[in-house]
């Protein structure tokens, strides 16, 4: 299925009732020929009745189509992004970030 993805800002927090995230990073992973992208960050719930806990996590949106295609400068660029049905391909990407990234929480789109 192919998505519309905004891009995140990097660095800027991002609160909810519970806590927060921040993504850090933006990343391309080259897999089978194409380019898949990826978001690292760090989340946090600290304002939770239930405790608090902090975590490395990993966005996978899918595999880039078109880079930009609007937005920039004060607005955020948007991307065109296939998302990964695929089920072989969903367990060896999250095997690859896994790699590089150990006990990160992975989210596939």
């Amino acid at each position: 299925m192919t998505i519309e993805y905004t891009h995140p800002k990097l660095g800027e927090e991002v609160r909810s009732i519970s806590g927060y995230y921040i993504p850090r990073e933006e990343h391309t992973l080259s897999y089978n020929g194409r380019d898949l992208i990826y978001v690292t960050g760090q989340a946090c719930i600290d304002a939770s009745c239930c405790g608090a806990a902090a975590w490395g996590y990993i966005q996978v949106p899918g595999f880039l189509i078109r880079k930009h295609i609007r937005g920039g400068g004060s607005t955020p660029p948007v991307s065109e992004i296939e998302t990964i049905q695929d089920q072989d391909t969903r367990s060896n990407v999250k095997r690859l970030l896994l790699e590089e990234y150990p006990g990160a929480h992975i989210e596939i789109w």
